[in-house]
């Protein structure tokens, strides 16, 4: 079992990666607001992302969709939040690399913009894929924490 008390602050990591299936970590998750979901399978293009984004965040109509709205977006929620990932592997996985280093670099400054209110991702992978997904960060040079 794991301890989600860091949820509860501002302190980085920001990033968290589960490894099991997403079944297991949707049962796990604490049930504490705000808690959304998100799906690696329908964030595979940065336009998709932003879309998946703007509905688990629910984003206001005239949301944009850039790089720039999303980091507006999340850093305008009013309690901060925590984003489970299921599928992690699949994220921006038909998109150029500069993407995901760029979605990196948004999501570290939302949880600058955020501080004091807390902001984590647990990005979700099964297993098999773990060792992909951890190099893929370590790779970004994203400091993260396996739960």
């Amino acid at each position: 079992m794991s301890d989600w008390a860091f949820l509860a602050s501002a302190q980085g990591p920001h990033l968290c990666v589960w490894r099991g299936t997403a079944a297991a970590l949707a049962e796990a998750a604490p049930v504490m607001p705000p808690l959304r979901w998100l799906r690696g399978s329908r964030m595979r293009t940065r336009v998709a992302l932003l879309d998946e984004w703007a509905a688990a965040a629910q984003f206001p109509p005239y949301f944009g969709g850039t790089w720039d709205s999303l980091r507006d977006g999340l850093a305008d929620l009013p309690e901060g939040g925590t984003f489970l990932v299921f599928d992690a592997d699949q994220l921006l996985q038909d998109a150029p690399p500069s993407d995901g280093v760029t979605l990196m670099a948004v999501l570290e400054a939302v949880a600058e913009d955020l501080a004091p209110r807390p902001f984590h991702l647990v990005l979700q992978v099964e297993p098999g894929r773990h060792g992909d997904l951890v190099e893929g960060l370590r790779r970004l040079r994203v400091p993260f924490r396996e739960l």
